[in-house]
């Protein structure tokens, strides 16, 4: 229930251009949650300005004023750090991009499957850092890697598809048919936001899938054990 009401108090954000009060009179959800909800959609200047000029409540629009004040110096305080934390991974060694990947593939990848090895995400950048990492340390061809994309009913295949052929730089002939789920009521799915579905990333080999999940088994216990 909570993920519908959130897909709707975002489209009303998104297009309607809603307060955060004329929101909640709609749903009957607290500032508080939609304030957790609704912090990535702001709404801009122009917009504020304009519901002010039609009658809008000064004090929401100041508060929308504030909200948005906030989000900018909360994003000036992000980009400081970000650049800061960048400069830490130029200096990376080889050895800790390898334990990097392979905290990943604990986390997300497939350990049933002992031909080969697979990850799936909603992220194209941790895709494509897994599609680098196999490169990098098992000799596996970015052209040789397979995709399958988990797409809902109501998104556009074709669309979707060019949009990680992009992201990934791979070829359509690298990719397996699409699985497409059926819209539930509650599926949390809504239009404007940048949801492409989920990408599995294959690559064939027992050897590579052996050598995997020694490595992530000897890490474990090396650490535990110190």
């Amino acid at each position: 229930m909570k993920a519908h009401l959130r897909e709707k108090a975002i489209k009303l954000r998104i297009k309607d251009n809603l307060s955060y009060s004329e929101i909640k009179n709609r749903l009957g959800v607290a500032k508080s949650t939609l304030s957790y909800w609704l912090k990535e959609f702001p709404l801009c200047k122009k917009r504020i300005i304009e519901l002010k000029k039609i009658g809008w409540k000064k004090g929401e629009a100041s508060r929308e004023f504030y909200r948005e004040t906030m989000r900018q110096r909360q994003e000036k305080k992000s980009l400081v750090i970000y650049n800061q934390q960048k400069e830490l991974f130029f200096s990376l060694t080889k050895n800790e991009i390898f334990i990097a990947g392979l905290m990943l593939y604990a986390s997300e990848g497939d350990k049933k499957n002992y031909t080969r090895l697979v990850l799936a995400n909603t992220d194209p950048k941790i895709i494509s850092f897994y599609i680098y990492w196999l490169k990098k340390y098992f000799k596996i061809e970015r052209c040789s890697i397979k995709i399958q994309l988990h797409l809902y009913e109501n998104m556009d295949i074709d669309k979707e598809t060019n949009f990680w052929i992009k992201e990934l730089n791979v070829n359509k002939n690298q990719f397996y048919k699409p699985t497409i789920r059926k819209l539930q009521k509650y599926n949390y799915i809504y239009e404007g936001i940048n949801r492409h579905g989920t990408c599995s990333a294959y690559a064939l080999g027992v050897e590579n899938k052996q050598k995997v999940m020694m490595a992530i088994k000897a890490f474990f216990d090396t650490i535990v054990g110190i």
